[in-house]
C-alpha cells in the first residue's frame, strides 16, 4: 500500500468520464495523486469548476493537491465558453504591445486560482518552426527563437505574478513536426546543431520555469530510438546536465498515441520515470490506471524500477510543493464576474486589430457578400475543429457590423479557413481555382500557411486565430475596408 501510495504521488491523473462516484471517490482518498487535470468536460460552469476543485482538495486531504489545467488561450482553452479568453499566442505576440503577454498571463492566472486551479500547462515554448505543423502551429508565439523565448518569458512573469505554478511545453520542441503525436508518433530528423539554434532556445532562456512538459516525438540526433518523454539522454542528461534545468519535469499525457506505440500504460510509465520524469500524466482515471498503479508498485518494491533515480525526484517535487500556496479563502470567494476586468476586452481586441495581418483590397465591386467554408470537403479536417461554424459565426459578425450577408448571386466571396490541419493538396487548388473565378476574400482562423500559396484571391486575412473577439475585429476590419472601398468608388 504505502508503494502505491509513493506511485499515486507521482501521477496528475485525469477524471472519469462519467463524474465521481463513491467508488472513485474511495480509490482517489487512499491513493491521493500528485495532481489532477481538468477539462471543460469536467464542469457546466464556474460554480461548478469550484465546487469540483473544492472536493477534490477535500478528498485529497491531509495531501497537498496541485490542480492543472490546459489554458493557452485560443483553441486549447477550458474556460472559453464561460469567460472571454486571449487569442492564440501567435495572433497575441503579433499585436501584443509591451507588457501585454504578461498582462494577459496574470489576468488568467488571477481567473484560475479563483477557481481553484493552481498550475497552468502554459505557455508553449515550440518554435512554428513549420508552417505544415498539425497540432503546434498558431499556440507557437512565432517562428524565431530568441522572439519565442522573449515572449515565454512575458507569461511565466504573469503568471508567476498572479501565484500560478506555469509549465514550459512540449520540450524539447514539437513546433518542427508534420505528424499530430496525440494520433501518431514524430520524428525530427534536424541535426544537433540546428536543434540548439531553434528549438532549445526558448527552454534554455526560461530555466527558472517550476515545469516542463516533454513531447512524445523522436529526435534522432538527441536519441536514435526513443521518445523524449522516455529517453534518458534527453529528460535527464540534456534537461538536468546541459541546460541545467532545476524545475519538475511532467510528461505530456501518457494516453497519447505518441506515447502508446508498443507501450500500455505499465510500460509507458516506468519508462517515463527510468527517463528521468518526476510526474505522469494520466488525461483519464480509469480501471488500467489502477492496474498499472499496482503493478509500477510491485515494480519498486522488487527494485524492478531504480530507487536511485526514483528517488532523485523528490527534492524536486518538495520544492514545487513549497514554492506554491493553495488558493485561499479571498481568491475562492471572489465574485465571479469580477473575473474580466473592466479594460480586458478592448485591451484584448486592440491587441487583436494590430496582429491582424492583412493583404491585398478589396475589388470596387458591390454587395452582397457571401461567406463560405474554404474546405468543406476537405478530409484532412478529421479529428479537429469543423470549420463551418467558424464561417457562419464569422457571417453574423459581418452582417452584425453591416455588411450586407446573402446567398443569392454575392458580389464577394469570403472563404473562411478554420482547420487546424494544413490545407494542401486538391481543396488547395480547389480553393486556388475558386478565388480565379470570382472575387473572394480569405481568412485563415488557424493555420494560415495556405494564404501565401493563393495570390489569386483579392485579399488575404491571416488571423491564426478564431475566438469570438477575434471573430469579431476581423469583421469589423472587413466592413471597415468596405466602407472605404464604397467611399473611393463614390
Amino acid at each position: 500500500m504505502d508503494a502505491q501510495r509513493a506511485i499515486a504521488r507521482r501521477m496528475v491523473i485525469g477524471l472519469p468520464p462519467a463524474g465521481l462516484d463513491p467508488a472513485w471517490e474511495r480509490d482517489f482518498a487512499a491513493y491521493p495523486p500528485a495532481g489532477v487535470i481538468v477539462f471543460r468536460r469536467d464542469f457546466a460552469d464556474l460554480d461548478g469548476l469550484r465546487r469540483l476543485t473544492a472536493r477534490l482538495r477535500e478528498l485529497a486531504r491531509p495531501r497537498r493537491l496541485f490542480i492543472a489545467i490546459d489554458e493557452e488561450g485560443g483553441f486549447v482553452s477550458q474556460l472559453a465558453g464561460h469567460l472571454a479568453v486571449p487569442p492564440n499566442a501567435l495572433l497575441l505576440a503579433r499585436g501584443a504591445a509591451a507588457g501585454d503577454i504578461e498582462w494577459a498571463s496574470r489576468v488568467t492566472g488571477e481567473r484560475l486560482r479563483s477557481l481553484g486551479i493552481d498550475w497552468v500547462f502554459a505557455p508553449v515554448a515550440d518554435v512554428h518552426s513549420e508552417p505544415r505543423n498539425p497540432v503546434i502551429g498558431p499556440r507557437a508565439y512565432g517562428s524565431e527563437p530568441a522572439h519565442v523565448a522573449a515572449r515565454v518569458a512575458e507569461a511565466l512573469r504573469g503568471f508567476r505574478a498572479a501565484g500560478l505554478a506555469a509549465c514550459l511545453k512540449h520540450y524539447p520542441g514539437h513546433g518542427d513536426t508534420r505528424v499530430d503525436s496525440h494520433l501518431a508518433l514524430p520524428a525530427s530528423d534536424k541535426p544537433r546543431a540546428a536543434l540548439e539554434a531553434c528549438e532549445l532556445v526558448p527552454f534554455r532562456g526560461n530555466r527558472e520555469a517550476a515545469a516542463v512538459m516533454t513531447a512524445h516525438v523522436v529526435y534522432r540526433a538527441l536519441d536514435p530510438e526513443r521518445p523524449a518523454t522516455f529517453s534518458r539522454a534527453i529528460a535527464h542528461d540534456l534537461l538536468r546536465q546541459e541546460l541545467g534545468f532545476e524545475g519538475v519535469c511532467i510528461t505530456d499525457s501518457l494516453e497519447m498515441k505518441g506515447a502508446r506505440e508498443g507501450r500500455g500504460a505499465f510500460e509507458s510509465a516506468r519508462d517515463a520515470l527510468e527517463a528521468g520524469c518526476d510526474l505522469l500524466l494520466f488525461a483519464l482515471h480509469d480501471e488500467e490506471l489502477r492496474r498499472a498503479r499496482l503493478t509500477l508498485a510491485r515494480a519498486i518494491v522488487e527494485g524492478a524500477i531504480g530507487r536511485e533515480g526514483f528517488d532523485a525526484s523528490r527534492p524536486r517535487l518538495e520544492a514545487f510543493d513549497r514554492g506554491l500556496a493553495e488558493p485561499g479563502g479571498d481568491e475562492l470567494a471572489r465574485p465571479l464576474e469580477s473575473l474580466t476586468p473592466p479594460d480586458w476586452i478592448p485591451r484584448l481586441e486592440a491587441i487583436i486589430e494590430r496582429g491582424l495581418i492583412v493583404n491585398g483590397a478589396l475589388p470596387a465591386i458591390g454587395a452582397p457578400w457571401r461567406v463560405v467554408d474554404a474546405a468543406p470537403a476537405d478530409p484532412a479536417r478529421a479529428g479537429t475543429r469543423d470549420p463551418a461554424p467558424a464561417a457562419a459565426a464569422l457571417g453574423a459578425e459581418l452582417a452584425r457590423a453591416g455588411v450586407p450577408i446573402g446567398e443569392g448571386g454575392p458580389a464577394l466571396e469570403v472563404a473562411v479557413y478554420a482547420g487546424r490541419t494544413p490545407l494542401a493538396g486538391e481543396p488547395l487548388e480547389r480553393l486556388r481555382a475558386r478565388c480565379r473565378e470570382r472575387a473572394t476574400v480569405l481568412v485563415g482562423l488557424q493555420n494560415d500557411s495556405f494564404l501565401e500559396e493563393i495570390p489569386e484571391a483579392a485579399l488575404r486575412l491571416s488571423a491564426a486565430d478564431c475566438t469570438p473577439l477575434t471573430l469579431r475585429v476581423v469583421a469589423r476590419t472587413l466592413s471597415q475596408r468596405l466602407r472605404a472601398a464604397a467611399g473611393a468608388r463614390a
